[in-house]
């Protein structure tokens, strides 16, 4: 399944992509995410709950930095699996950022996702739907802190 969506965030690219490094900021930002902790360099664990229909699914999730340009370009590989592994998620995802004429940041942000399992039996039509609907809590949530810090300092 890919996905593929871009967004304006009134703050400039050097604040957004401070919040985009720092994963304690994240957590906040990221639908289902319960903790997170950096495991080694530029890879992190983290506990995901996902919902899809009647189940809930808790992941633990392995995150790793594995390209990046500094205040432009990071790329990051997922690999999760439930406790059970009744369902597998992978995922690699590009996050590019860059300047609006009015001094905000655009992002621009795609993943190429891998679901197997209980949750893979859902399809990509009904996986889709529900990946973009917590894509846009991610950017509603993103954007209101990124746009607070920004009145902050």
């Amino acid at each position: 399944m890919q996905i593929e969506q871009s967004f304006t965030v009134n703050a400039p690219r050097s604040r957004v992509w401070t919040l985009i490094r720092d994963p304690e900021q994240m957590i906040t930002c990221v639908p289902g995410c319960e903790s997170i902790e950096e495991t080694g360099p530029d890879t992190y664990k983290a506990a995901v709950v996902v919902s899809v229909g009647p189940i809930k699914a808790r992941f633990s999730m392995t995150i790793k930095i594995i390209e990046e340009t500094i205040m432009e370009y990071v790329r990051t590989e997922s690999k999760g699996e439930e406790g059970s592994r009744a369902s597998v998620v992978q995922a690699i995802s590009d996050m590019r950022l860059t300047d609006t004429p009015e001094g905000g940041t655009e992002i621009h942000y795609s993943s190429t996702v891998e679901i197997s399992g209980r949750l893979g039996r859902y399809g990509s039509g009904m996986m889709k739907k529900i990946a973009t609907k917590l894509a846009a809590k991610f950017e509603d949530s993103f954007r209101a802190m990124a746009e607070k810090q920004e009145e902050v300092c």
